[in-house]
């Protein structure tokens, strides 16, 4: 008796140990799956067609006014890539008001930065 009194404690014991390591095993996950969660996600590009309104190299930002006639405002730097339909590399001087466009951009915060344009110049360029 005194054996198998023995073994039954022997055995809760293991099971009591087993589940303690399973519970922070499981919390462990948890906390590397929320410091995956908090990182933050790379924009997904986003895309509009349209004409462009306003372009304005000095502060670096530009309207697209799409066919539904809404406007989009977006922000761009040097490195954003520009090409006319002519596949020609440009740069945003190059683009006139009133020139058909098809952009992508990302949205950080509460702004639209342009990633890609391609455009045909309006007419009379």
């Amino acid at each position: 008796m005194r054996l198998r009194a023995r073994v039954v404690a022997c055995g809760t014991a293991m099971l009591v140990v087993g589940a303690c390591a399973t519970a922070v095993v499981a919390q462990e996950n948890k906390a590397d799956e929320a410091k995956k969660g908090a990182e933050p996600a790379k924009a997904k590009a986003e895309k509009v067609a349209g004409d462009i309104g306003l372009l304005d190299t000095e502060k670096n930002y530009m309207i697209v006014v799409t066919k539904e006639g809404k406007l989009v405002t977006l922000d761009f730097s040097t490195k954003t890539k520009v090409t006319e339909i002519k596949e020609t590399k440009v740069k945003m001087t190059d683009v006139g008001l009133g020139s058909s466009a098809n952009v992508e951009y990302i949205t950080k915060g509460d702004k639209n930065f342009l990633t890609k344009m391609e455009f045909t110049p309006a007419k009379g360029e």
